[in-house]
């Protein structure tokens, strides 16, 4: 006897299966493509993971008839679209007061010319936690040292920026 299967599951189920086929037939596309706007393994996963939850999410309002890859695509692009925004916006705020363009100029030669005074370890141990965000573990795994020695360094960072 002949039992279509697929007329037993349930609506959740069935969202299931469609949600866990999508990641296994387009995770690694998703990644590729977060992680060619990003240049950043960890925030690339962190995307990709955020596209999926928006998928499941929107599960029922999706037509899972049609191709599902674009809409992941699309997805993944707004949400490291707006990662770089916030980076950029944490990275250079507008001030509150409109200044000249002379005066923001003058003001990122003195940062500029601040960070040129710190090591290549500092530098990049301060940029890539304070800015990207990553771990005082995954920066010394980058960097080849050990995690207190980078926490070291971004305090000799700070302090030389204080006075600077």
């Amino acid at each position: 006897m002949y039992i279509d299967v697929s007329m037993e599951l349930t609506a959740a189920e069935s969202l299931g299966l469609r949600y866990e086929r999508a990641y296994t037939d387009h995770w690694d596309d998703v990644f590729r493509f977060l992680l060619a706007w990003t240049n950043n393994w960890s925030a690339a996963q962190d995307l990709a993971q955020e596209a999926y939850l928006r998928l499941w999410r929107s599960g029922d309002a999706l037509d899972w008839d049609r191709p599902v890859l674009p809409w992941l695509l699309v997805v993944a692009r707004r949400l490291a679209t707006n990662r770089w925004e916030s980076l950029r916006r944490r990275t250079f705020p507008r001030p509150i007061d409109p200044i000249s363009g002379e005066a923001v100029r003058v003001r990122w030669l003195d940062v500029r010319a601040a960070l040129e005074k710190l090591s290549p370890l500092e530098r990049s141990a301060l940029l890539l936690t304070t800015i990207e965000g990553w771990s005082y573990a995954e920066v010394a795994l980058a960097a080849g040292t050990t995690e207190g020695a980078l926490r070291a360094a971004v305090s000799r960072a700070r302090a030389k920026l204080e006075v600077a």
